[in-house]
């Protein structure tokens, strides 16, 4: 099951002591939900299993609603664009309408391994 089609890590300027930032995209074709993509981006970005119940967007975001905000209309029409943002582990993801999904880990990467 395809769930993104892309991940990258852009590099900040380098005047930055940032962490890159992380992107994906959406295939809004698979069978997989919005709101499931940005869990195994995330889980992806922080290096973890997106199984094991580190990551929930419950606290940020109704991943159903998520799922819902950019879905085609029900007379097949596209919505307009724009984009929605939240946290999600000190991760500020940003998803767009056109299904990109951008995730800027925090200044100080606080990973440890599990």
């Amino acid at each position: 099951m395809r769930r993104t089609v892309m991940h990258e890590r852009t590099s900040p300027s380098s005047s930055s002591s940032r962490p890159a930032v992380y992107r994906a995209v959406h295939d809004p074709d698979s069978p997989a939900t919005l709101s499931t993509t940005v869990v195994h981006a995330l889980a992806d970005c922080m290096g973890v299993d997106p199984t094991d119940g580190r990551i929930s967007l419950y606290d940020a975001v109704d991943p159903d609603a998520l799922d819902k905000l950019f879905r085609p209309r029900h007379d097949g029409t596209a919505r307009l664009g724009g984009h929605v943002s939240f946290v999600v582990a000190d991760h500020r993801v940003t998803v767009y309408s056109d299904g990109e999904i951008l995730i800027d880990p925090p200044a100080s990467d606080s990973r440890t391994d599990r």
